[in-house]
């Protein structure tokens, strides 16, 4: 079992796993999915893109746009958001037999 992830990194792997992309529209998704503007900067985003590209789990593809850099999961990015994803789905399943949601 791996730790849970800190939220920002899974909506990424989550966002990556849909398609491919770019810095900017990964700012624009999970602002917009957050329901909020601008709860998420360049900074923060491209020092954790860093950080994941570190651990394995995305890479940057290449692209015919030397100005953008894009961004693709890697097998191991896929396995730890499917993780992730079943780590969090058990815990809902615990919340629903203890009726804490219907």
């Amino acid at each position: 079992m791996t730790d849970p992830l800190r939220p920002l990194v899974f909506q990424i792997l989550l966002l990556l796993n849909e398609e491919e992309t770019h810095g900017y529209d990964i700012i624009k998704a999970v602002n917009e999915r957050a329901g909020r503007s601008a709860i998420l900067g360049p900074a923060t985003l491209y020092r954790t893109l860093g950080q994941m590209r570190d651990q394995g789990l995305i890479h940057e593809a290449p692209t015919d746009d030397d100005r953008r850099r894009v961004y693709r999961l890697t097998d191991e990015g896929r396995r730890i958001a499917r993780d992730e994803a079943e780590r969090m789905a058990d815990l809902v399943e615990r919340a629903r037999a203890g009726q804490l949601i219907g």
